[in-house]
């Protein structure tokens, strides 16, 4: 049996910006893909990532949607044109800051050939939760869980630099064996717009190609 190999990226510290309207670019480091074996004992291994972008200063979110295409091919999807969108360095996926980075959306992939049930896959996301909490010192956590078919989501909210803020891990995969992780943070006041007006559209445009995954998961 292929072990599961989980690619994930959650950019915490750029939260910092959201008291400030300007960020220096030596402030800006994101948690790089943190690699997750669905083993018995799965180990998390965290590194520093920095994005090749700096945050500006406050400008209107276009409402222009442009698509991205993964180079590899597993995947594409709809963003916000003024996001500043890269992708991970060292995994598949993309990471987007917004709202001078106080939004910030991480979507990574994965492929195995077996499917993930409900406990193995709020396994992994409990454990993305706890590394991430414990390494930036998270406070007033309240999240709640939800299984919905291939689909496994942990949210609420929490404190980050004293900023309440709305947090949300998707865990999700096709019957194609495609695994997806889908993290978003961001300010708690912002989130019911956010939700509508990017998170919703970006859900629908996005396309994963299954084979793709599954030919780079044998490389």
């Amino acid at each position: 049996m292929r072990r599961l190999m989980m690619i994930i990226s959650l950019g915490l510290s750029l939260v910092a910006c959201t008291e400030q309207q300007t960020a220096p670019a030596s402030n800006q480091v994101t948690t790089a893909p943190t690699i997750i074996q669905a083993s018995p004992s799965p180990q998390v291994a965290v590194a520093p990532l920095e994005p090749t972008s700096t945050p500006t200063t406050t400008e209107p979110v276009s409402l222009t949607f442009t698509t991205y295409r993964d180079p590899r091919g597993v995947f594409a999807i709809d963003v916000p044109s003024n996001w500043r969108t890269e992708s991970l360095k060292n995994g598949i996926g993309i990471s987007s800051f917004a709202y001078n980075a106080s939004v910030v959306v991480t979507i990574s992939f994965s492929w195995q050939a077996e499917q993930l049930d409900s406990t193995k896959a709020a396994e992994i996301v409990e454990m993305v939760k706890s590394q991430t909490f414990a390494t930036y010192l998270t406070r007033d956590v309240q999240l709640n869980s939800a299984s919905e078919g291939a689909t496994y989501r942990l949210e609420g909210t929490a404190s980050l630099n004293a900023q309440p803020m709305y947090v949300r891990f998707e865990l999700s995969q096709t019957t194609g064996g495609s695994i997806m992780l889908q993290s978003w943070l961001v300010p708690q006041d912002l989130w019911p717009d956010v939700e509508t007006t990017f998170y919703t559209p970006m859900q629908a445009s996005l396309s994963i190609d299954d084979e793709a995954a599954a030919a780079l998961a044998q490389e």
